[in-house]
Order: C-alpha cells, then sequence, then structure tokens
C-alpha cells in the first residue's frame, strides 16, 4: 500500500514534531582529537550535512537532486560513533519531512521497497514514529516472502532492501519466516548472496554483508551464516581491504566497513580487525588537504588523486558515501543495534597549521590545532534519489531513468525520476 497525496502533510509533520524528542545526548565533547579517528570522521560528515543544507545531493546531467538514501547512510554513520548528534538531528528531521517523497519518488502509486525499508531502520534508530513505515513496508510484502517495488516503471528490490526489511521486522518485534527464506534463496553456490532475484547467482560482497546482519538478526541458519562469511573473507585482501567485483576490482572503504560488522557478528575477530586497519589506512590525515581531513577515501586511488589536488580539493560524493560507512568499520555495530545518542558535536581533527599537502596517511601523529573545513554545496529541489538498487556496472555512479516524478508540485515532464543505483554504498 503506497501513502496518498492526502496522507503525506500529517505523516510528514508527525515526524517533524517527532525528531524533536530525539534520544538525548551529552552536552560536552572535545573540540579537537589528536588522531584520525571514528569521531574526527564524524565531525567531517557533521560538518559536510551541515554544508549541503543537512543532507546529501546528487548530481545528474546538469541538475542536483536530494539523496535521501545516502543521508540516513550519514545519520545511521554518526549515530554508530555515538557523536554529531546535534547535526543527526537535523538531517534527521530533514529526511522525515521528506519521507514520502523518498518513498515513492514523488508519485502516490510507486512505493519502493528498499528505501521503505530503510526508512523503517532510520525512524527505529532515531527513536521517531514507526508505525507507518511498518505498515507500508508489510503492503509490499508478496506470498513468497519478497518485498517488491510497486512501480509502472519495474521492480528494483533486491538484496540489500530485502535485509534491512528484515531488520526492520525483528526491531519492531516481528519475526517473518517467509521474509527469510526468500532471502536464503538468495545465496548462491559461491557462499556469497547475489545482488538481484534474477538471473545467475553469484555472490556480491555488499549484499553479503547486510543478508549476514539480516540472517544474524533473525537467529538459526548457522550453516549459510558460515559461507556467507567465507565468502567475504575470500574477497579480503591482504591489507584487509574488501572487493566488490560487480563494482570495482579493487578493494574499497564502503564494503570494507560494510564486512567488518558481518566479520564481528560472526565472531571473525581477525578479519574484523584487518578491515577496520584497511579503513583507517585510507582516512585522510593532517597531511592531507584541510578539507578532507577527517574523512575517507573510497579507495586508493582516489586517495592518491584529492592529496594531489592540494588546497583545490574538495569533498564529494565519493567522500561522503565512503566515510558514511566507513565509520562502521570503527564500532561494528550491526543495524539492528545502532540508536540515536552519544556527544553533541565531533571533536575536529588537531593539526599543526603548516601542515604539508603533498602526501598523507591517516595514521600520522598529529600536533597543534587547526581549523578543518567543509566544501559547501548547494541545497536542492527536484525529484528523489533512491541509492537502495541494484548495481549498473559502475558501482556508485549508475543513474538511470525509473519512471515520472513530481516533487514540490513541479512536473518534469519526459526527465522522469532519476533512480541512484547502489550496491551497498
Amino acid at each position: 500500500m503506497t501513502s496518498t497525496l492526502r496522507t503525506r502533510a500529517g505523516l510528514t509533520g508527525a515526524l517533524a514534531v517527532a525528531c524533536v524528542g530525539l534520544t538525548g545526548f551529552a552536552a560536552a565533547a572535545p573540540a579537537r582529537a589528536a588522531q584520525p579517528d571514528g569521531t574526527t570522521g564524524a565531525h567531517f560528515l557533521a560538518q559536510q550535512l551541515a554544508a549541503g543544507g543537512d543532507h546529501f545531493s546528487v548530481s545528474a546531467g546538469t541538475a542536483s537532486y536530494a539523496d535521501y538514501g545516502l543521508t540516513i547512510d550519514a545519520i545511521l554513520g554518526l549515530d554508530s560513533a555515538r557523536t554529531g548528534q546535534s547535526e543527526a538531528q537535523r538531517a534527521a528531521a530533514y529526511v522525515s519531512k521528506n519521507a514520502p517523497a523518498y518513498r515513492t519518488g514523488g508519485d502516490p502509486h510507486e512505493a519502493y521497497a528498499g528505501a521503505t525499508a530503510k526508512l523503517l531502520v532510520f525512524a527505529q534508530a532515531q527513536g521517531l514514529p514507526t508505525a507507518a513505515y511498518l505498515k507500508d513496508l508489510k503492503s509490499l510484502e508478496q506470498s513468497t516472502g519478497q518485498f517488491k517495488d510497486t512501480s509502472q516503471y519495474g521492480d528494483y528490490s533486491n538484496t540489500i532492501g530485502q535485509s534491512l526489511a528484515i531488520v526492520g521486522l525483528i526491531r519492531a518485534g516481528q519475526t517473518d519466516a517467509k521474509a527469510v527464506d526468500f532471502l536464503l534463496q538468495q545465496q548462491c553456490a559461491d557462499g556469497g548472496f547475489r545482488m538481484t532475484f534474477t538471473g545467475s547467482c553469484s555472490g556480491d560482497t555488499d549484499a553479503t554483508s547486510l543478508a549476514v546482519q539480516a540472517l544474524a538478526a533473525a537467529g538459526g541458519h548457522q550453516a549459510q551464516l558460515t559461507k556467507a562469511v567465507n565468502f567475504i573473507a575470500g574477497q579480503q585482501g591482504a591489507n584487509g581491504g574488501v572487493i566488490e567485483p560487480a563494482a570495482v576490482s579493487g578493494a574499497n572503504t564502503n564494503s570494507t566497513g560494510l564486512a567488518a560488522v558481518a566479520f564481528a557478528l560472526a565472531g571473525r575477530t581477525a578479519e574484523a580487525a584487518k578491515a577496520k586497519s584497511f579503513v583507517q589506512s585510507l582516512q585522510f590525515g593532517c597531511s592531507a588537504p584541510a578539507a578532507l581531513r577527517g574523512g575517507f577515501a573510497f579507495d586508493k586511488k582516489s586517495f592518491d588523486a584529492q592529496v594531489a589536488k592540494g588546497a583545490k580539493a574538495t569533498p564529494g560524493d565519493k567522500e561522503h558515501r565512503a566515510t558514511a560507512q566507513a565509520l562502521l568499520a570503527y564500532s561494528q555495530v550491526p543495524y539492528l543495534k545502532i540508536t540515536a545518542g552519544g556527544t553533541a558535536s565531533a571533536p575536529a581533527l588537531r593539526c599543526a597549521p603548516s601542515a604539508p599537502t603533498s602526501t598523507a596517511t591517516g595514521t600520522a601523529s598529529q600536533s597543534a590545532s587547526a581549523t578543518s573545513s567543509a566544501a559547501a554545496t548547494s541545497t536542492t529541489t527536484g525529484p528523489p534519489i533512491i541509492t537502495d538498487g541494484p548495481s549498473a556496472g559502475n558501482g556508485n555512479t549508475g543513474v538511470l531513468f525509473a519512471g515520472a516524478a513530481v516533487l514540490g508540485g513541479a512536473a518534469l515532464a519526459g526527465a522522469g525520476l532519476r533512480r541512484r543505483l547502489r550496491s551497498g554504498r
């Protein structure tokens, strides 16, 4: 069942008001941190959210659109780091205000399972009302146990959305054996879980990491869990980085952050520690350009490219997306357990004013103090970007047209809803 235009105003208002009552947090936080870590990553993330109008946006062609899915990832990242909660609240209010647009793409006849499941987990973590999201999610469940999109433009539901749906239901105190059984059907011979529900079966590390979270939350299925974690471990290199074969050939911090949680849930402490070490190696430290400090690069190639720019370097979608899930490697807390709370402000990285920009490392020693900065992005209006679909050959950068959208009363005739495709990032 999709929400109608008539019901949106009431739902949006209730959620926006509820954001005022989020879980409390401590008033004091250190102004600076001597070493780059999860809290300085949270500082970078909070500043970037604030600079973008308390949300992230993504460009498609010459236009920019609110990226609600990535914004939720960032909020959950701040929650997992237990800091940056003032900005997390503001971003949560923004997401709540625009939740109907995210869930339906601005069309009352549309409903996306991945977005709905993600909204449910987000609201649960933030201590917001969840009844409407729960009802909407259950309305999308098929007799097979699959949570499926309702859309005239096709079904983009996938293993990530299915896993988040299971986690959301369990957080709500509900068990759904059919949903778990459908998820188990997506496990491939290699032990991994495929991203999409059709075609050949080949494991995807991001889909598998989320499936591990769902199965661990549901309990049981130990044999399938072991096979899944073994598959992820098989994609981990000697440096601790985890590869997502469907998107890129090299290890990246997004896949590694998610994998760290899966390893921790399975008691694979050595692999979890290696994953954290890899993520740390790609955190921008004091010898990196000031605008990037505390944040994370997507991979080594993008790390080196940003450092080479020196003072001209500015954070972008890759750093936003990388940081949101790289933080999970520090906390290793699953989505089942993430809750709002902690300190209001995250500490900035303490650096010497004359820090060089020719090289960078996340493990270099830090000294003195200097300000960190965030690159501002404009607040945007336009159709929502749904970041909960399958990858389309180019990982994070895949964007395709997936249906007509209306937001703020303006129809985008002929253009349609630009739907961002993601592989767990």
